[in-house]
């Protein structure tokens, strides 16, 4: 009895060291980070990294893709190119710092800044490499979850911050990182998921690192950004500085309005803005741009200009993600959309994305969207006052666009016709063009972009735009340098 008692001690010794043992081992995740560390060049190697360097050039989405010619899904992108591009990992204080000069692929209303632009990275902004990526997951303060196989290759799901999970996808045959994914916010899309790939893998003092990094996101599979790394510095002496943190940002900025006419205002947050419409029972705004904060205080001080009348309805000039900024916002407090029929589409894959991770309003307080279709013409008549809806015609910078024109007060209202204090305007022509072919008598211009203005001051300041673009590529050209948008086609030449 006493050496079958003993037995089964032992037995149960030996058991729970086994269970201790295997408690002991590395997780699954675990042992494939340690892998994925090994053949990069070993963990050890890694942590003793202070910073890395990497310089090369690229390509980058404007507006995620939301900036091109028309919202169908295979229009051709506008992209921007980066040269002269660095970046500098502070690997101990796990930071970035991006160097690099933009140029646009495309012609622009702001010349082009020739000077070199920098950015801060921190936190997830910085895991898109696989270095940086790698020595977070192993890091003891991440959370690991489990392990995954997509299309061959073994993801790890991990957790830093508190903040959404991140992946990290591993290739079976090489054990180096193939790609990371993470999600962001988005004004126009909710939450986004974003993977980086890594291609082109070279030994760089004893660490494989990747020689091609390319960006994509999960809306319509845009192709975020391209880079082409052409060298890499380990451990270097004297790192380019990072510029001194700046202070707190400022406070938001006050919505403002003033009275343009007779039950029509112009508000503005931040520069930019529009008209709000009365009618006998409510009000219409012109644009719901920039951002939720932006489009929301501009509705909430519209909604006190006239007691018992509230805005319930929105004009959006165009889908680009600047102009569309606030269309989630609109939806979320049940505002009608008004917009070129060639939009109904796009903003409805924009409303209808989740936000789970960062929830904005939309998320909060779900909506349907309600769409009026401007084809060549509507109009917005209650008897108390008319507002005619038209078709952009002849705009090389937004084919699917709508202006709004008050026809009593003449009036007219446009989003990136023109604005004041723009360099260049490559479109110049269209503003008078569907002035004459609608046969409209404007006197007072409320833009988007800029200030109230009347008609010939409108009128002059474009021709100043266009007359300074012609100058740009004539300089260009004799320097041997053919920008986008060069030689300047201006349809009042064309049209004489």
């Amino acid at each position: 009895m006493r050496r079958t008692a003993a037995l089964w001690l032992s037995a149960v010794v030996v058991g729970l060291g086994a269970r201790g043992a295997a408690h002991a081992q590395p997780t699954p995740a675990h042992a494939l980070l340690e892998q994925a560390a090994a053949a990069m060049g070993g963990l050890d190697r890694l942590r003793a990294l202070d910073n890395v360097v990497l310089t090369g050039f690229g390509l980058y989405q404007g507006q995620l893709g939301g900036g091109d010619l028309s919202p169908d899904p295979r229009a051709p992108h506008k992209w921007q190119v980066a040269s002269d591009a660095q970046r500098t990992f502070d690997l101990k204080g796990r930071r970035a710092l991006v160097q690099d000069r933009r140029a646009s692929l495309f012609p622009f209303a702001a010349a082009a800044n020739p000077n070199r632009s920098q950015l801060v990275q921190t936190g997830v902004a910085t895991l898109d490499h696989p270095l940086t990526a790698l020595l977070a997951a192993l890091d003891a303060a991440t959370k690991l979850g489990p392990v995954t196989v997509e299309r061959g290759l073994e993801v790890v799901e991990l957790t830093v911050d508190s903040g959404p999970p991140l992946k990290l996808a591993i290739d079976p045959a090489t054990h180096l990182l193939a790609w990371v994914r993470w999600i962001s916010a988005s004004a126009t899309l909710g939450d986004v998921t974003n993977t980086a790939y890594f291609t082109g893998y070279l030994p760089f003092d004893g660490v494989e690192l990747p020689t091609g990094i390319t960006t994509a996101i999960d809306w319509r599979d845009v192709t975020t950004s391209e880079f082409q790394v052409d060298s890499y510095r380990l451990n270097v002496k004297n790192p380019p500085p990072f510029p001194a943190p700046s202070g707190p940002p400022p406070a938001p900025p006050a919505a403002e309005s003033s009275n343009v006419a007779e039950g029509v205002w112009d508000v503005r947050y931040a520069g930019n803005g529009g008209a709000v419409i009365e009618f006998s029972d409510h009000l219409t705004m012109f644009e719901a741009y920039a951002s939720e904060a932006a489009t929301f205080a501009r509705l909430d001080l519209a909604n006190t200009l006239v007691p018992g009348k509230r805005v319930t309805e929105v004009i959006v000039s165009h889908h680009h993600f600047d102009h569309s900024g606030g269309l989630r916002a609109a939806v979320a407090r049940g505002l009608t959309v008004i917009s070129r029929r060639g939009n109904e589409a796009i903003f409805r894959e924009m409303v209808a994305r989740p936000a789970p991770n960062f929830p904005d309003a939309l998320a909060r307080n779900p909506q349907p969207l309600k769409f009026v279709p401007v084809d060549e013409h509507l109009t917005l008549d209650d008897g108390t006052m008319r507002v005619d809806v038209y078709h952009v015609l002849g705009h090389l910078h937004m084919a699917e666009a709508v202006f709004a024109y008050i026809p009593e007060r003449r009036i007219f209202l446009e989003g990136d016709f023109t604005t004041f204090n723009w360099d260049y305007n490559w479109w110049g022509g269209a503003y008078l063009d569907n002035v004459e072919h609608y046969g409209l008598e404007p006197a007072i211009n409320v833009p988007v972009h800029g200030k109230v203005t009347r008609f010939d001051e409108t009128v002059a300041t474009i021709e100043k735009q266009v007359a300074a673009a012609k100058k740009y590529c004539a300089t260009s050209a004799r320097a041997g340098v053919y920008p986008a948008g060069c030689p300047v086609q201006y349809s009042r030449d064309l049209g004489r």
